[in-house]
């Protein structure tokens, strides 16, 4: 056998040693790992018993049990937080503090790594701790977005209603928070956030704040919220952004005070967008007087042909399509008409739009 053979030989041998103490490893790793997970599943079976009686606040062994608990019972703990309210969730919250995993994340927060500031800020949102709104708040200025993030979240799910104001001003910072994020943590923050809301609408830290809180005061149906909402949908200086999002909240709030407004809208030139955010807004309310004005829209001659204004004639179709029987007997009245008008009229009822609830037929 020549000297290159043998070598050949030599290497193919060492290969196929190093890939089985490899296959060896990985098996050994594996059965190791999977103990781990049994030993884990069986100790978080004895404990979950244990962490119900700990929530009746009665049994004294339990309690302390849960005090010396292994590691495992933290993961227990958080993944039962998101399942609960109230005061449940506040006393599970305490077994997290009594162990020392609130205080070992918020040492966290100011970690140089980011995940280590994301993952801390998660644990005390899940943890609904509020003893930390304010580090959680510095945090929505965070050089990492997904820290920013993660600390909207967290805020939202503490509960803690100071956090509103904040919440809102991350939306027009130079390192801002989305408004789908920053919306959802105000939206777990619940009714508690109303008067910041309100006040938001009324003195906005920005445009993009007034408009996000404008739809969550609709989102809550805040009838306190009425007569400013009025007031930025009538504003032609306010921002559309902002008068978009009263319009809509108008809608939601139901009220027939509202209809002027709205029908005054709805005849400005201008934003199609707006225009037909104020059909759909009159189709909501459904009172007589809005649907006398979206039949008037509807059918209005002077309209232009251009595609917005057929966009806002569809938007006053589909509004009165559904906004109940007399609003489809009002289009019916026009769906056997030539031209973009009876097309427009068949085309709403054929999607045969489902009812809404009745409403009142007062007048404004």
């Amino acid at each position: 056998m020549s000297g290159l053979s043998l070598a050949a030989v030599v290497a193919t041998a060492v290969l196929t040693g190093a890939t089985l103490l490899l296959l060896a490893a990985v098996t050994v790793e594996h059965a190791r790992r999977g103990r781990r997970q049994a030993r884990d599943a069986a100790r978080r079976a004895e404990l979950t018993p244990l962490v119900y009686a700990a929530l009746d606040g009665d049994d004294e062994d339990a309690q302390a049990g849960l005090e010396h608990a292994p590691a495992v019972l933290d993961d227990l703990v958080l993944d039962l937080l998101p399942q609960l309210r109230g005061a449940d969730r506040v006393a599970l919250g305490g077994v997290l503090v009594r162990r020392g995993v609130v205080a070992r994340a918020a040492a966290d927060l100011s970690a140089r790594a980011p995940w280590r500031r994301g993952r801390a800020a998660a644990l005390l949102g899940n943890a609904a701790d509020t003893a930390h709104t304010a580090a959680l708040t510095a945090l929505l200025t965070d050089r990492s977005a997904a820290v920013r993030c993660a600390a909207a979240r967290a805020l939202g799910k503490a509960g803690d209603p100071e956090a509103a104001l904040p919440l809102l001003r991350a939306l027009s910072r130079s390192r801002r928070v989305p408004a789908g994020v920053i919306g959802m943590a105000l939206l777990d923050l619940g009714t508690p956030v109303l008067p910041a809301l309100r006040a938001a609408l009324a003195a906005p830290p920005s445009a993009a704040a007034q408009a996000l809180a404008a739809d969550l005061l609709g989102l809550h149906g805040d009838l306190e919220a009425a007569g400013p909402l009025l007031a930025r949908a009538a504003g032609r200086v306010q921002p559309l952004t902002v008068r978009r999002s009263a319009v809509t909240a108008l809608g939601r709030l139901g009220s027939p005070a509202a209809t002027p407004v709205l029908a005054t809208v709805l005849a400005e030139p201008g934003s199609p967008a707006l225009r037909r955010a104020a059909a759909e807004a009159l189709g909501r309310i459904g009172d007589d007087a809005a649907l006398a004005v979206l039949a008037t829209a509807f059918t209005d001659s002077s309209a232009g042909s251009s595609s917005g204004d057929a966009a806002v004639r569809a938007d006053c179709a589909d509004a009165l399509a559904g906004a109940g029987e007399e609003g489809r007997e009002l289009l019916a009245a026009s769906a056997w008409s030539s031209g973009p008008l009876g097309e427009a009229a068949r085309a709403a009822l054929s999607n045969r739009a489902r009812p809404r609830e009745a409403r009142a037929r007062t007048a404004a």
